[in-house]
């Protein structure tokens, strides 16, 4: 019973960490999840201060303060969730200069409507700490297993919880924490217990009654719920996310079709079902019963399949399933797909991957998973209509050919197409539009290292198509063509230029590369379908700029000057610009020496560094954020993570700094052991996240799924560091010896992980997935165990007169723990999760040097 309070506490504690994350990237976006829990965290380490300052008054009230704090606790996290939906917060607005000042006011009430909670969790496990200076490694291995346990636990409720009721599962461990610190005797310890039961019913009537949370109205989700005559045809829950299927009529197949597609004789796009994810739209699902599929001769992602007709095709992502019935259409004569989301894939395998037979029911699974279907059942032949060949081509340019005999779609499977075993041989492999945001690890596909393992699974003469949107910024195709073009050359090829084709719409842009180079009458069926549809064709080799045709206006987007003019002068006036086109004709002559270049960061994507939309230069924020109206949502996560990085340490430094305003309160810690103390702690605090975070990303890759990376590398390493924790203790006798092995033990194995985890995760992709978990957690836990003892070793070398340095030490490990997340990930965006991973080596090394010995108390 001594432990089992700082038990529940902490795993109370990570478990509303997790869900607040969670709980934003429904209600917002999870960014600022991360911003508004980074600034609650100093809860934690401004009750390390107050101990620092105040103990021995803390102290003599330990008994009650145990039964108190959980139950206020309890109180703190139903009032401040309730806080959390009265705060009319709208991350939009911060991208506008003159409505900045408001939201920041409002992410102001975010952090003091968390803050109690940190604060009262960070003062029970100070107080732990100081009350039982005996037992530290046991404390910690309370701790650690505690927190461990209430984030696997969390992930696994969030399968079945309903999101906005989540924090109910919080209340119980915090009144059986205050029930097992019951002060007093016979009828006063009844009275507490009635109290604190009080204090768990009011709390559970606020969350269940009055937490006020809801979708953003600025989340796509929300426009579609209020469409009149609207349907919730599902709801299914996961720790990937909170998913919705929708009926409306302002659902569509969300394909890139011609402007001319009437003048064309093509239908538009079929209405579909519309399936949420977060309150983001994830995909379309077809409607029961047939759709016409004549919208296909205009759309943009018909080409590769009239390249290369009658040809076996991997799909990266079936769109809802649309595209399956679109690539046997197309004259595809076999079709595999592989989707990364589990909630899609069950979906799709209950609702038919083509459109189910007329008159016949929607049906959809009960719970995440696919489920029990034969491959008859799930993926009926598909017969391909029987149509001539609808490209017109100039006569003196050999035709595309006539479509394939009618084809079949196989049952869409989970996975990655990273994943394919050798040999695997595809003549097209398509990647859907939405694919690339469908899963955190799909990023991977758009690296270098992603790209030529797909050209790899391709025939001689096959082709990959990549779409990127260009709507909002066309830089971002420019790097996706860098990245294709790095591909291309890993595996071999000397000029990509010539192994590449770009065609483009007003809004999405079509990379089309092969292991071969294209031959002249691939290039002349590409221009011909382009010019037939108005679309543009920004690269092809043989290209020359000066003289091609625009059709689309594409205009480079500066943050100096805002959109420059959308016209340029011509030989007759003025002509519509193609800023894709100028950039990639730099790109493919290694030339980069335009703005754009100059400006953002464009350089390849890595399996070292998949940051895809993190283009921007550390030294351009000022004209960003002069212009941010200009910016993507999705590049306001970097100033977000700027933002924390700035306030973190600020907060640190003021957590170093104020307990020496009261120095004699240190007892008789030297000044060489108070700042030596200080400098083991902070390489501590950033060295255990350093390696947390670069490990979970690793494996977010490998297991293609960032909920089951997150919950096996987070337990694995809490819990094998409380099991280091409860070890270490036969080193307190001699503390620096074990913190020396344990520090030399975690730098060795960090470095011998940095060097060989990316070979060995690449070369285990293909593995079952019981496997990869299990390499998972062995990879993980010997790390884990040997990082969870020098913590608690070197807090036992400060008992007795110097125990007011114990919460002090406890308060700057939390703050950098704060700094660590966001400094992991500017180190990773700017030199790559290797670097993040070789410091952490350097951090540990220079612990075991500022190793802390016992001194007599």
């Amino acid at each position: 019973m001594r432990y089992l309070g700082i038990f529940l506490v902490c795993l109370a504690s990570i478990a509303f960490e997790i869900f607040l994350v969670r709980h934003f990237a429904i209600t917002s976006w999870s960014e600022y999840g991360y911003w508004v829990i980074s600034m609650a965290m100093a809860g934690y380490s401004m009750s390390g201060v107050l101990l620092c300052l105040f103990g021995p008054a803390f102290q003599r009230r330990q008994q009650a303060l145990f039964c108190a704090l959980p139950a206020a606790m309890a109180l703190c996290c139903a009032l401040g969730y309730a806080a959390l939906g009265r705060i009319p917060f709208n991350p939009l607005e911060l991208q506008n200069q003159v409505l900045v000042a408001g939201q920041m006011a409002n992410i102001g009430l975010y952090y003091l409507a968390l803050f109690p909670f940190f604060f009262l969790s960070g003062l029970y496990v100070g107080l732990t700490f100081l009350a039982r200076q005996d037992s530290i490694p046991k404390v910690y291995t309370a701790d650690l297993v505690g927190a461990g346990l209430g984030a696997a636990t969390l992930l696994c409720c969030l399968a079945w919880m309903p999101p906005f009721l989540t924090p109910l599962l919080l209340l119980p461990p915090l009144l059986l924490a205050a029930l097992t610190s019951l002060p007093g005797k016979g009828a006063s310890r009844l009275g507490v217990a009635a109290l604190v039961l009080c204090a768990g019913g009011v709390s559970a009537w606020i969350v269940a009654v009055h937490n006020g949370a809801a979708y953003s109205q600025y989340k796509p989700v929300s426009m579609a719920l209020n469409v009149e005559d609207n349907r919730v045809l599902a709801e299914l829950r996961s720790p990937r996310g909170h998913y919705l299927l929708l009926d409306s009529y302002l659902e569509r197949h969300d394909t890139d079709l011609s402007n001319n597609y009437e003048l064309l004789g093509a239908g538009g796009p079929p209405a579909a079902l519309g399936l949420y994810r977060d309150g983001e739209r994830l995909a379309a699902l077809p409607r029961t019963g047939a759709w016409d599929t004549g919208y296909l001769s205009a759309s943009l992602d018909s080409l590769p399949y009239l390249l290369r007709p009658g040809s076996r095709v991997l799909l990266a992502g079936c769109r809802g399933g649309f595209r399956l019935r679109e690539a046997v259409e197309l004259g595809a004569s076999r079709v595999d797909s592989l989707e990364s989301d589990p909630v899609l894939l069950s979906l799709l395998l209950a609702h038919g991957p083509s459109a189910p037979p007329r008159g016949s029911e929607l049906r959809l699974p009960l719970q995440e998973g696919p489920p029990a279907v034969s491959e008859e059942d799930a993926a009926p032949p598909m017969a391909a209509q029987d149509a001539d060949e609808y490209v017109p081509v100039p006569e003196d340019q050999e035709p595309l050919g006539s479509s394939a005999p009618a084809g079949r779609a196989a049952p869409p499977r989970l996975g990655s197409p990273l994943a394919l075993e050798n040999g695997a041989s595809y003549a097209v492999i398509d990647v859907s539009p939405e694919f690339l945001d469908q899963g955190q690890a799909n990023k991977y596909l758009l690296t270098t290292e992603g790209v030529s393992r797909l050209l790899t699974a391709l025939t001689p003469t096959g082709v990959l198509s990549l779409p990127m949107g260009i709507g909002e910024l066309p830089v971002y195709a420019i790097k996706a063509a860098a990245t294709v073009r790095a591909g291309l050359m890993r595996t071999g090829v000397a000029d990509p230029a010539r192994h590449m084709l770009v065609v483009r719409s007003a809004f999405t842009a079509r990379i089309l590369a092969s292991p071969m180079p294209f031959s002249p009458s691939d290039i002349a069926a590409a221009r011909a379908f382009a010019a037939a549809r108005s679309f543009d064709t920004p690269h092809y080799p043989g290209i020359d700029p000066a003289t091609a045709e625009v059709f689309n206006d594409l205009p480079p987007v500066s943050f100096d000057t805002a959109t420059s003019n959308a016209e340029q002068p011509g030989s007759d006036g003025f002509r519509p610009r193609d800023a894709l086109m100028d950039d990639l004709a730099e790109l493919m002559n290694g030339r980069v020496e335009s703005s754009s270049f100059r400006f953002f960061d464009l350089s390849p994507s890595t399996q070292d560094r998949p940051f895809f939309h993190e283009i921007l230069r550390l030294q351009n924020i000022g004209p960003v954020l002069a212009r941010i109206d200009l910016l993507p949502r999705q590049e306001v996560g970097s100033l977000v993570n700027l933002a924390v990085l700035a306030q973190a340490a600020l907060f640190a430094a003021v957590v170093f700094l104020l307990p020496l305003t009261r120095r004699r309160g240190m007892g008789s810690i030297g000044t060489g052991r108070l700042f030596s103390g200080f400098g083991y702690f902070l390489c501590l605090g950033l060295g255990f996240l350093f390696v947390e975070i670069v490990l979970i990303e690793r494996f977010t890759f490998f297991l293609s799924d960032p909920a089951q990376a997150f919950a096996l590398v987070l337990s694995a390493m809490l819990v094998a560091s409380g099991l280091g924790s409860a070890f270490c203790g036969r080193f307190v006798a001699r503390p620096r010896t074990g913190i020396r092995l344990a520090c030399g033990a975690t730098a060795a194995l960090a470095a011998m992980l940095a060097l060989l985890l990316p070979g060995l995760l690449n070369a285990a992709l293909t593995w079952p997935a019981a496997a990869k978990a299990a390499l998972t957690v062995g990879l993980a836990a010997p790390l884990g165990f040997c990082m969870g003892m020098p913590f608690p070793l070197g807090l036992s070398t400060y008992r007795g007169t110097a125990s007011p340095f114990i919460p002090w030490a406890w308060s700057v490990n939390g703050a950098l723990s704060v700094v660590a997340t966001p400094l992991a990930t500017l180190l990773a965006v700017s030199l790559g999760y290797t670097v993040v991973f070789a410091a952490s080596v350097g951090l540990y090394a220079l612990a075991a040097l500022l190793a802390p010995d016992r001194t007599e108390t």
